[in-house]
């Protein structure tokens, strides 16, 4: 691929918790000069044939993409699965169980934040995520949006991380079973913006390693918040337990200026970019 070619293998749409339609996000794809562009929501595939009719409509290419919950060593656990057949029935399936444990999360917070005086949240949150998964970011809009909390960072600080009013614990499923089924529907696994896990050195090298033994295949070396000494690390550790490399700015909405869509650093040299793998 030619140095000019512009890729972000990594968004989100209504589908999910972007603020975009599928449409929508492809047209600001296109505006930004972005050339291929993966859609990967959160748990669902839903938006996928809408943007695939809008990329062929807009002549860029489209790649089916997801971002899967995952537990792993008592963690929740981003993966990307990329160049996905969408209408795999293991893909079905999972997102089926998937959007079935959201919905349950998303009825538990509304019930704690009830009890700390915050009326209505499932019923209103429901509301802001239209026919889309619901997921926190949907509860961060609530509850800025009523006023009990001055930002959406503000919002997961004060409410929805571990030991606070909202916070719901969920078992996903394992990281072996998520890396399958993205096998099984001709996908690649890739991990999601690894440092953003607060990890320890020794705690990320053991996710890599068995990530790789479980046949994941690509980790994500840039993304949208990295800075430069952050995709030395990663680029690292692909090189390290080779691993093909992956780009993307995990673009929602034009309220995080570090992750807007194709707004990326290129991928380094030595490293088998994730797109050679299809």
């Amino acid at each position: 691929m030619s140095h000019q070619t512009i890729i972000d293998l990594h968004a989100h749409s209504t589908a999910s918790d972007g603020e975009l339609t599928p449409t929508e996000l492809v047209v600001k794809a296109v505006d930004n000069s972005v050339n291929i562009l993966a859609l990967t929501d959160h748990d669902t595939v839903s938006g996928l044939a809408e943007a695939q009719t809008a990329a062929s409509r807009h002549n860029i290419t489209l790649i089916n993409g997801i971002e899967f919950s995952t537990r792993w060593d008592n963690k929740t656990i981003h993966i990307v699965g990329l160049n996905i057949d969408a209408e795999n029935n293991t893909i079905f399936d999972a997102t089926i169980h998937l959007n079935k444990l959201r919905e349950e999360r998303a009825i538990k917070i509304g019930e704690k934040l009830e009890k700390v005086g915050i009326e209505n949240a499932y019923e209103n949150t429901k509301i802001i995520a239209g026919d889309g998964t619901v997921t926190r970011q949907h509860f961060s809009q609530f509850l800025v949006n009523n006023g009990h909390a001055k930002s959406q960072a503000d919002v997961f600080k004060r409410f929805l991380v571990n030991n606070k009013p909202g916070y719901v614990s969920v078992n996903w499923p394992s990281l072996d079973e998520t890396i399958n089924n993205i096998t099984n529907a001709g996908g690649v696994a890739v991990i999601a913006h690894p440092l953003r896990y607060k990890m320890t050195a020794t705690k990320l090298r053991k996710l890599i390693s068995e990530f790789k033994d479980s046949g994941g295949k690509a980790i994500e070396v840039v993304t949208g918040n990295n800075n430069q000494n952050e995709i030395t690390t990663m680029t690292n550790y692909a090189k390290r337990y080779d691993m093909a490399g992956s780009v993307g700015s995990d673009y929602h909405n034009a309220n995080t200026p570090w992750a807007q869509l194709g707004k990326l650093s290129g991928l380094p040299q030595g490293l088998t970019p994730v797109w050679e793998l299809w």
